[in-house]
């Protein structure tokens, strides 16, 4: 498979519009269908900015092999082209307004395609002297010619241990990786068989580089170091400078609607943007992304940036086929939006503001505020009346605003917060129904080992309150699931062992988590059932993966740190991993040796047995309580 499968050039004239001059190496297969492709590649309001770049998402027929603009599931490759266009204003006074637009897009699959502007730049400025397709050609041959995989090996790493992976930001594993060869083949499971790709070389923040020859130049091209389902560019440590201030402007962004709607303002006129956004795409809404002062570019890095959150980075996937993602229309396209029953798009054309039939959610990004459509009106709301914040939202909120503006967080930690709290949500929505037939054909063959399955709620009143809270958008959601518009890769059976043995390991250990004196919890059971379903390497990287995706009771901890002046402790970011280590010191005996071998079990796995080493050094309690009990037990 090619790196990028087309290239293609255009050009606008003010006298005759947009207009495509070079396919390379052939003419687009459907072209015929994709009649506003030059419009795509050639944005609004360009003609004010010397440089743009554009995005647009195609889908090839597996039987014609043709491109065309909307997902079908019957017919269509499962994985999106991505059409990246980046386009120049150049000077030219023999032309109307004194310039000519050019531009030059790639047809990829790979997500991680605007590492390749670099490339697309200077073969653009070649390019624009003679129109000379010979440029164009050494482009594609160049690009085409390296070998962007990491390893020689056609085995795909299962979603739990990128998860996990992806997940371990507070241990040192950044220099573990760049400087251990084995240690990084072994957790990317590349064998002496399938070596890692000798024309790639290791960076330090836990990606590749390939080098790509073009004009006489080296040029580095980066690649990330795992691929997430729909994830566009790279999860696991973003570069994109833009990602910070463009999230800070989303949380500072206001309501200003009087129209209220029982599946996005749950909590009323004072329900936070974000937590609105969030609700949108989880019931299928059609969502607008609007500015006309800013460039095209913007509009589609704030797009991405949704979609990064909403996913959780492999969390929840299906955005990218059966959602309809239009990073960038334009008027001319509304045939095309009508025949979506959801959607997000971005636009630069106020028209669509004034014209709420079109969309449920607006996001104007000039205003930094949000607008929902009259049509969304729920008549049988009181707009007086609003629910009390949940438990989760108000931890999430709490979380985000403290790792954003108190100190100065890593992206990654703000990422795993979203992570978590999608969970979370998804898990509330789903609830009993995480364990379904209808989500998994292999849910009959699967053996549940204890009661205690979705989200936990420490009592019945929180559960009522909160589910009334979240009902309208849990019947949504869970048709969207249930149709297979979208995807929950954490459903319980996707995450039963070797031995078809299932156990909520989520449910259990918040349960254990908020243990009180008075509370019904057999602690025996539960660490006698995490045990005997900790068989292998797959069944201990849930574990460990579950651990990181429960998220702190409260943002005390976290405000204690920053008090201090402190980042964030390990423990800190795995609550779940330091419940575990204080059950060491359980008065109930059966309890503690339950707990000492499940530490053992973890120890024999390379990456978890890692993984526990480092939680261990990092308090040297935890560390003399293991190696005391570890050695009773031997004798």
């Amino acid at each position: 498979m090619p790196n990028i499968d087309y290239i293609v050039t255009a050009e606008f004239h003010i006298d005759k519009g947009p207009s495509l001059i070079h396919q390379f190496p052939s003419q687009l297969p459907g072209l015929n269908n994709l009649y506003f492709l030059p419009e795509l590649m050639l944005p609004d309001q360009i003609h004010k900015r010397e440089e743009d770049f554009t995005l647009f998402l195609l889908y090839r027929n597996t039987y014609t092999g043709e491109f065309q603009y909307l997902y079908n599931k019957a017919t269509c490759e499962s994985d999106p082209y991505f059409l990246y266009t980046i386009v120049s204003n150049v000077k030219n006074a023999t032309f109307k307004r004194g310039s000519i637009i050019k531009s030059l897009s790639i047809i990829t699959k790979l997500n991680y395609f605007k590492n390749l502007k670099p490339l697309l730049l200077i073969c653009l400025d070649k390019y624009f002297a003679k129109n000379d397709l010979i440029v164009v050609k050494e482009l594609y041959d160049s690009i085409n010619s390296n070998n962007f995989r990491i390893s020689n090996s056609d085995k795909s790493m299962s979603i739990i241990k990128k998860l996990l992976i992806t997940s371990i930001l507070d241990l040192p594993i950044q220099d573990k990786i760049y400087y251990d060869d084995v240690f990084r083949n072994k957790i990317l499971s590349i064998s002496k068989e399938n070596l890692v790709n000798e024309e790639l070389f290791i960076r330090k923040d836990l990606s590749f580089n390939s080098v790509v020859r073009f004009n006489g130049m080296n040029i580095p091209i980066k690649i990330p170091l795992l691929d997430l389902p729909d994830t566009i560019g790279d999860y696991l440590n973003p570069t994109d400078l833009n990602f910070k201030p463009n999230l800070i402007n989303l949380l500072d962004a206001k309501l200003v609607t009087t129209h209220v709607n029982s599946e996005l303002t749950i909590y009323g006129l004072q329900t936070p943007p974000i937590i609105i956004l969030i609700n949108a795409l989880l019931t299928g809404k059609k969502i607008i992304f609007l500015s006309y002062d800013n460039s095209s570019g913007y509009i589609i890095d704030h797009v991405l940036l949704t979609l990064k959150l909403i996913t959780g980075g492999g969390i929840l996937s299906g955005f990218l086929t059966n959602y309809n993602v239009f990073p960038i229309m334009d008027v001319s396209k509304i045939d095309l939006l009508e025949e979506c029953d959801s959607y997000i798009a971005g636009t630069i054309n106020p028209f669509f503001k004034n014209n709420d039939k079109l969309w449920d959610l607006l996001y104007d990004l000039d205003a930094n505020e949000f607008h929902i459509s009259s049509h969304q009106h729920s008549p049988l709301f009181d707009m007086d009346f609003k629910n009390s914040i949940i438990s989760e939202d108000a931890k999430f909120l709490s979380n985000l605003q403290l790792s954003l503006f108190s100190y100065n967080d890593d992206l990654t930690t703000i990422q795993l917060i979203f992570r978590r709290h999608i969970n979370e949500i998804i898990r509330i929505l789903l609830s009993s129904k995480n364990f379904n037939n209808a989500l998994s054909p292999r849910s009959k063959d699967l053996t549940l080992l204890l009661d205690g399955i979705g989200y936990y709620w420490s009592s019945d009143t929180n559960k009522l309150l909160e589910v009334s809270c979240y009902q309208l958008i849990s019947k949504k959601f869970q048709d969207l699931l249930y149709n297979e518009k979208l995807v929950y890769n954490l459903l319980l059976p996707n995450l039963s062992n070797e031995l078809n043995l299932m156990i909520d390991l989520h449910y259990h250990l918040q349960s254990l988590n908020s243990l009180s004196s008075n509370s019904k919890i057999n602690e025996r059971e539960i660490w006698y059932n995490i045990l005997k379903f900790l068989i292998s390497g797959k069944s201990l990287e849930i574990f460990l993966l579950v651990t990181y995706l429960i998220p702190p009771n409260s943002s005390t901890s976290l405000q204690s740190s920053a008090v201090h002046g402190g980042s964030l402790t390990i423990f800190d970011k795995n609550k779940g991993i330091e419940l575990l280590l204080i059950n060491m010191f359980n008065s109930d005996d059966q309890v503690k040796s339950n707990v000492i071998m499940i530490l053992q079990e973890l120890q024999e796995n390379y990456l978890c047995g890692w993984c526990l080493n480092k939680f261990l050094k990092s308090n040297l309690i935890y560390e003399i309580a293991f190696t005391d009990l570890v050695a009773d037990a031997k004798q």
